[in-house]
C-alpha cells in the first residue's frame, strides 16, 4: 500500500506543481491554508482553483539554512514565516507513506512538511487539497479520501 500511497499523494499534486501560492495565512490555532491557481470569490472569501490547508498536523516551515517557524510557535512568527510562501512557485512534492510526511518544495528552497499528529485518531486529516472539480481530498493516517466540496472549503469542514 505504501508505493501505492506515495504515487497517488504524489499524482494528486501533479496539476498543482510550477503555481504560484497566494492568500498563504495562518488561521485558527496552528492551521495553514495556501491558495494556487486563478482566484475565485467564495462566500466573501478569496479561493484559489487549489486551497491546500494543513489541518490536523505538525508542520515545520524551512529555509536552506534553518527552521523558520513550526505548528508550535507562536501565531505572529507563523503568519509572518508563511507569508514567504506567497508569490513562490511549488517546485516540487514528496511523500514518505511510511511516516505520511509531506514535503512541499517551494522556490527559494522553502520546504514546508507537514505530517499527522503522533497520537492522530484514524480519521483526523493532516491536510486537505480542495480541487477545481469540486472535490477535496484528506490525507488521514488510514491512506486518501475523497468527497464532494460544499460551497466553500469552511463548510465542507463544518458539515462533517
Amino acid at each position: 500500500m505504501s508505493m501505492k500511497l506515495k504515487k497517488e499523494v504524489e499524482t494528486l499534486f501533479q496539476p498543482v506543481l510550477g503555481r504560484r501560492a497566494w492568500g498563504a495565512k495562518a488561521g485558527w490555532g496552528s492551521f495553514v491554508t495556501i491558495e494556487f491557481g486563478e482566484r475565485h470569490l467564495q462566500q466573501h472569501h478569496y479561493h484559489g482553483d487549489w486551497h491546500l490547508w494543513l489541518y490536523q498536523c505538525d508542520w515545520t516551515l524551512n529555509s536552506e539554512t534553518h527552521e523558520m517557524t513550526n505548528s508550535e510557535s507562536k501565531k505572529g512568527l507563523i503568519q509572518t514565516a508563511i507569508d514567504n510562501l506567497n508569490q513562490l512557485e511549488l517546485l516540487g512534492l514528496s511523500f514518505d507513506a511510511e511516516r505520511m510526511a509531506t514535503e512541499f518544495l517551494f522556490q527559494g528552497n522553502l520546504r514546508l512538511r507537514c505530517q499527522p499528529y503522533p497520537n492522530a485518531k484514524p480519521d483526523e486529516q493532516c491536510w486537505m487539497l480542495f480541487m477545481p472539480d469540486k472535490q477535496v481530498a484528506s490525507l488521514t493516517t488510514q491512506g486518501l479520501r475523497y468527497e464532494a466540496v460544499g460551497d466553500t472549503p469552511e463548510k465542507t469542514l463544518t458539515s462533517r
